[in-house]
């Protein structure tokens, strides 16, 4: 079979995801940015919604990062980044969620864009956004160190799943903001 195909841009947190999990199962792969095409109707044909990433493995074209995570975890050898108890892999869909509804939409979209981001394109960056988003991020890392903090390496105890995968980008992305190096 070929090697899997990413499809997205460089600076994208849920391309880097995939990427990571890519680079950690040693799976051999492609990257294709999609920046120039964004919005065109070949983007269409590959994610409706017209967002990031997309991958390609032979005859299988999937779009949704927890979609193509789970396939990458399942297709390709060595241990598996999903947790064997119904109860473990529920925590993992809820970390998973979790990351989608107040890591990233705060860390990033709130606050990373317009530290980062935003003033790279010339667009002045909004305070309000960021002072609405950075008690949310407070609370966020709150979560995160208390599930940490009972002396468990990873997200979900003692192995790497890919709840940590999904967390991973958003906070160091975050942490090159002036207001992550001082969370």
């Amino acid at each position: 079979m070929p090697e899997p195909i990413v499809i997205g841009f460089p600076g994208s947190t849920y391309v880097h995801i995939i990427r990571l999990i890519l680079t950690h199962k040693n799976v051999p792969y492609q990257f294709r940015d999609l920046e120039p095409e964004m919005g065109t109707p070949a983007h269409l044909a590959l994610h409706p919604f017209g967002r990031v990433p997309v991958l390609q493995h032979g005859d299988v074209t999937l779009y949704e990062t927890s979609a193509i995570a789970t396939y990458i975890d399942e297709a390709f050898d060595g241990p598996s980044l999903q947790p064997k108890t119904p109860a473990t892999r529920g925590r993992l869909q809820q970390w998973i969620s979790s990351v989608n509804s107040y890591y990233y939409p705060y860390m990033i979209y709130h606050v990373t864009h317009e530290r980062l981001v935003f003033p790279k394109l010339g667009i002045a960056p909004d305070e309000k956004v960021v002072a609405h988003a950075l008690p949310k991020v407070e609370r966020a890392l709150e979560v995160l160190d208390q599930e940490l903090g009972h002396g468990k390496p990873y997200i979900l105890g003692e192995d790497l799943s890919l709840a940590d995968f999904c967390l991973v980008p958003c906070t160091y992305s975050f942490s090159l903001t002036d207001e992550g190096k001082a969370l």
